[in-house]
This record gives structure tokens, C-alpha cells and sequence, in this order.
């Protein structure tokens, strides 16, 4: 109940700060500012000041790829992505603000992860690179990338929170999260939830 107060507080915040964002015309310069105020008094209460957020529930976004960003935000703002704050947030930005905004993202240095059960590491590897034959689980790195540096079109997994990570595998198995590639569907509905624990903690140990 508390998550969700700061939620709505969040969203309010939000819907102020975003207000009369949307621009026609401006220069250069002036997408610059805006860009630089909405990091500074929006994004980073979630993400932090260069994206490496310290919130597991969020996620990092110091390092991801350009073009995914910006793929993720337009999905947010056209509603194929459902989420409350994001929808709030970037409803009113235009797209050169999201341009700027993914490439202030995807400047910025990723910090590393924080392994907590170290003791997963081993199974989370292997079906990072192998998936299980047994259950149909495809391998990640073949979208992800062996070292999960992800691409243009898959995200940048390496550090990232436990948390949002097992928290988006359960969206994908629910059936929440719409947006994506199908192939996540079938990862998330093969892939039991020790898997998925491990999978995350392996993530976290990437650099």
C-alpha cells in the first residue's frame, strides 16, 4: 500500500512537471534544457541522476541501448507498454525530447550489479547460454548477447536489478506486458522460478 501512495504521488509530480512540454518548433538548445530538467526533477526519483538507479522495482537505464530506449518510450506513450508513471510522464513529450532523452541514457556509464545468492550463479549461467533442452527453454544470449550487452533491438541485461528483471519475466508469464518479442512469452511461460532467480543473479554478475 505504501508503493502505491508514492505511485500516485509520483504520477502527480509527474503530470505537473510534463505539463506544456510538448514543443513545435524549438531549437536545438531548447530540447537540450528540457531534456535536462526532465532528468533532473522526473526521471532521475526513479532511475537516478545518470540512470543507474538504486531501486530494484526500477530499472537501470545508464547504458542501454539508444534505439531500444526510444522504442520503449514510444510504447509507453502509445499505451502498447502499461504503466501508470510512464504513461504520465512521457504522454506529453515529443519525440525530440525522447531522442534526447535516450541518448542521455545510452551516454551514460552502467554501474555493476550486486550478486546476492551466489550460490545460483552456476545454473543461472547455464541456462543463460544453453537454456534447457528438457523443457524447450531457449538460451537468452541469443537476443541478449553472451555477455547480456544486448542490441539495438534487445536490451542491455548486464547489471541489472534482480528485482525488475524477475518482476518483468512475471509480466511476460501473466500475459501483462504486451510490448516485446513473442520468443519472451515462451521464456517466461518454460522457464520455472528457480531458473528465473538464477538467470537474474547471473545477470547481476555481468558487466
Amino acid at each position: 500500500m505504501q508503493w502505491r501512495s508514492s505511485k500516485a504521488l509520483t504520477v502527480s509530480a509527474v503530470l505537473v512537471l510534463t505539463a506544456g512540454y510538448a514543443v513545435n518548433g524549438l531549437t536545438s538548445e531548447d530540447i537540450d534544457a528540457k531534456v535536462k530538467t526532465l532528468v533532473t526533477e522526473v526521471c532521475a526519483g526513479c532511475h537516478g541522476p545518470d540512470g543507474n538507479s538504486v531501486v530494484p522495482n526500477f530499472p537501470k537505464l545508464a547504458g542501454q541501448h539508444k534505439k531500444y530506449l526510444l522504442r520503449e518510450m514510444k510504447d509507453y506513450k502509445e499505451e502498447k507498454r502499461h504503466s501508470d508513471v510512464m504513461g504520465a510522464m512521457l504522454g506529453s513529450l515529443s519525440e525530440e525530447e525522447m531522442n534526447g532523452l535516450a541518448e542521455y541514457y545510452a551516454a551514460q556509464t552502467p554501474s555493476p550489479g550486486e550478486v546476492t545468492k551466489p550460490e545460483l550463479l552456476a545454473l543461472g549461467k547455464r541456462v543463460y547460454l544453453e537454456g534447457n533442452t528438457d523443457s524447450g527453454l531457449p538460451s537468452c544470449d541469443g537476443c541478449h548477447e553472451e555477455n547480456g550487452e544486448g542490441s539495438a533491438k534487445f536490451p542491455r541485461l548486464a547489471g541489472q536489478h534482480q528485482t525488475y528483471i524477475l518482476e518483468e519475466i512475471a509480466r511476460y508469464k501473466s500475459d501483462q506486458r504486451s510490448n516485446g518479442v513473442k520468443v519472451m512469452k515462451t521464456v517466461a511461460h518454460r522457464m520455472t522460478d528457480k531458473e528465473a532467480e538464477a538467470v537474474a543473479e547471473y545477470l547481476a554478475s555481468l558487466k
